[in-house]
Formats: C-alpha cells, structure tokens, sequence
C-alpha cells in the first residue's frame, strides 16, 4: 500500500491552510520572542505591557517569568519560529524524508504544547494569550499532517540539517540574550527620562504594618518608598521577592519597602470574579497573623511557592498556634481592607510597585531598578 504524502499529494486546500497556518506560527513566536526581550531587558518601563497582556488570567508576564519560558536564558519561543519555517521548506523540497521528519517534529511539538498549556493552568493558574494561539496553530497543523500523511520516519539529512539550524539559531539568540545583559547601563538615560515624566501617584493612603525593609518609623522619612502590591502565588511575584533582599541590602538604612496584599483569589479579593490563585487569600492569612515574624513567613511561602498546598499552610500556622486567627473573620477583614487600599491606583496585575509615587508594573531586572533608586537617592541628597 503506497504511503500518502502530504506535501506531495495533499488537496490544494490543505497546502493553503497548512501554509498560512506556518506563516501564523512563525509570526506568533517572533512576537512572542520580541515579548520576552521585552520583559527580561525592558528598554522602558512600560515595555512589559500590550495586547499580551489582557488581564490577570490572560496574561503574558507571567509566563514569560516562570523558569519554562527559556533554556539556558534561550527563549523557548524561538524554536516556535524554527517549526513554523521547517514545514515551509516542505513545500520546497517534497520528500519523504522531510515530510516525516516534519511529521515527528509536529508531533513532539504537540506533545510539548500540550505540556506548557496543563502547566500554566495549573502551576501559574492563568494562560498567556499568545501562547495559546501558538498552542492552538500546532495541534491544527499536526491534525493536517496526521489526516494526509502517513511519513513518519526521521530522515537523517534533514534531521541533522534541522539541528545544526537550530543550534545556530540557538547560539546567535544566546550571543544576543549576553550582549543585552552586559548593555544594560546603555540605557540609563532613556529609562530616567521616562521614569520622571510618568506621573507621581503618592502612596496609599494608609501605610502597611508589613515591611521588607525598614529604614524609618514613617514611611515617608526614608529617601527610598518602594511599595509591593503582590500575590503569593503569583511567580512574578517571587521573582519581586527575590530581588528584594539585594534592594533592601543595597540600599540598607535608606529605603522602606511595604508590602501591600492584593491576591488574585476570589475568596478574599472582591475584584476576582472567579477562581486563579486559590491559596493566596489563606497565604496572606497566615503573613496578617504573624505580623513580628513577616518576614520570615513571607520568604517561606514564597520559597515554597511551587509545591505550596493548604496543608502546607494549616501546618505552619499549627507549628506557630495561629490556627484559629487564620480562620478568624476578623482576619479576612484586615486582609480586605489592606487590598482596597490599591483601588486608587487601578492595580490591575501583580506585581505592581509604587517606587517613590511611581506606578511600574511587572519586575524591572535589579540593573535598571538600580539606576532609578540611584537617581532618586542622588537628587534626594542635593
């Protein structure tokens, strides 16, 4: 029985619809390539934001922040771009070897968006619109393929013709992702400019209890106001965390930073019309009841963010005899009540901060935090 061949033999149809749907994929991750260049070496402050970015569960940032946007600093929607331009060249060289090369590399493909879909769910509990489109263009290509045909053997030409492509793709974005590390003071000029023409928000209204640096009893007496509206299962969020030891060492005795609560979960968050982050109203519970130990208990959720489980949270609360304050109505209210204090400012993601009155959104890489902090101090001093 004569094997069918797509390439060679598909209906006129399916060779348009194949085609525009690898011009689509192509697109799709060349843009979502340009999103993380965007994120990971904003060139300004509001780089992070766009059409990527539609709300709290469609979102991009959040992605693109999670340690599966990349491989070894290699964005993974590179090889998205690469895909798309391998089933082009199957219109080019119509062979079987290439046709079921393409067959089996769809099929990993699939197989892996499949993968990345099931992890934003349940792992980052929202999906990067973009992505999904991606997701969504592969498996209706692998349904082409699967329907008209039946290669499905590697050919050792162009596999190893696939691969010295990719790595040389993979090289030249790794040179590029380096060069923009080691460029990143090129653009201090720029980002000052911007940061001062945006306008000065003050700060909430009332202060938070809960700080992660403390360089003054009155907020407003430090050089330095950093306020965190954050979520503590948001994995932007961590990343923020994170960065907020080198902040607060760096700048040690000249800075406040507060944390203010805005979890993206219904059960506490009136702005949260369904189910995202289910365990972060319980996770702010548990911070609000131990307010001498925020600290700790606020770097311990966060460490532990991946695997973070309601047994995980009743326990600590057990070990530390705060069980029945987390169940306390009370304690919702306080929680509540430090979320409305982000009304005012149209928090419509996390993590947002507010550096000296200044609204930015998403996690600015530590360099260029740095040189605004600089600037502000510097000014401050004259």
């Amino acid at each position: 029985m004569e094997k069918k061949s797509f390439y060679k033999n598909g209906p006129f149809n399916a060779h348009i619809i194949l085609g525009a749907i690898a011009i689509a994929m192509i697109g799709v991750s060349i843009y979502l390539t340009n999103h993380y260049f965007g994120v990971k070496f904003p060139t300004s402050i509001t780089d992070a934001s766009g059409m990527c970015n539609i709300n709290s569960f469609f979102n991009c940032d959040t992605t693109t922040n999670s340690p599966a946007s990349n491989i070894a600093g290699v964005p993974i929607s590179i090889f998205g771009v690469l895909i798309g331009a391998f089933l082009m060249a199957g219109f080019l060289f119509k062979n079987e070897e290439v046709e079921g090369t393409n067959h089996l590399i769809l099929l990993v493909n699939g197989v892996g968006c499949l993968i990345l879909f099931l992890y934003s769910l349940i792992a980052l509990g929202g999906l990067c619109p973009m992505c999904t489109v991606y997701y969504l263009l592969s498996w209706a290509a692998l349904f082409i393929f699967h329907k008209y045909s039946s290669h499905r053997s590697i050919g050792m030409k162009p596999i190893v013709l696939y691969f010295l492509i990719t790595l040389a793709t993979s090289g030249t974005t790794w040179f590029s992702v380096n060069q923009k590390e080691n460029q990143i003071n090129q653009i201090a000029s720029s980002l000052l400019d911007q940061y001062w023409k945006l306008p000065n928000l003050g700060k909430p209204a009332i202060d938070s209890e809960f700080r992660i640096a403390s360089a003054s009893d009155n907020f407003t007496d430090a050089p330095l106001q950093i306020t965190f509206f954050s979520d503590f299962q948001c994995p932007a969020c961590k990343a923020l965390s994170d960065n907020s030891h080198a902040i607060a060492s760096k700048y040690a005795g000249k800075i406040n930073i507060q944390y203010m609560y805005y979890p993206l979960d219904h059960n506490c968050n009136p702005k949260m019309q369904r189910p995202l982050h289910t365990l972060a109203c319980q996770a702010a519970y548990l911070t609000t009841c131990l307010p001498s130990k925020f600290g700790k208990v606020h770097d311990d959720i966060f460490k532990n963010q991946a695997t973070l489980t309601q047994k995980w949270l009743n326990d600590y609360a057990k070990k530390e005899n705060v069980s029945e304050c987390m169940q306390s109505p009370e304690t919702k209210k306080k929680v509540q009540e430090i979320i409305s204090r982000a009304e005012p400012f149209n928090i419509n993601s996390t993590p947002t901060m507010l550096v000296n009155g200044v609204k930015i959104e998403g996690v600015l890489p530590l360099d260029q935090l740095y040189i605004i902090l600089d600037d502000i101090l510097a000014k401050a001093t004259k």
